[in-house]
């Protein structure tokens, strides 16, 4: 089969836009899913008296992380507890 060189710059063209929106849907979702971590964990902080506790004596030993993006907390009935270190520092539960 033969293209001329228009119908080939223009496959390829088609292809890099369709590999360019895919990649653009991925990273929306994947910031959706981001935004929905931090809003769910400033709720619990900011309902949980707990919880607050708890990211105060985080923010004390590391004040440079954020709760929701370097370690998540959960609530399980009054109990309050890191879930996820997403850290390089060393987990303070070790």
């Amino acid at each position: 089969m033969y293209f001329d060189n228009l119908t080939g710059v223009s496959i390829v063209i088609a292809i890099t836009l369709f590999i360019v929106l895919v990649l653009m849907y991925l990273h929306k979702t994947n910031t959706d899913k981001k935004i929905h971590r931090l809003a769910k964990q400033f709720h619990l902080i900011h309902h949980n008296e707990k919880a607050k506790e708890l990211c105060r004596l985080l923010h004390e030993k590391y004040p440079e992380l954020c709760a929701g993006i370097d370690y998540t907390l959960k609530e399980n009935g009054d109990v309050v507890s890191v879930d996820e270190w997403k850290s390089h520092h060393p987990h303070p539960g070790s």
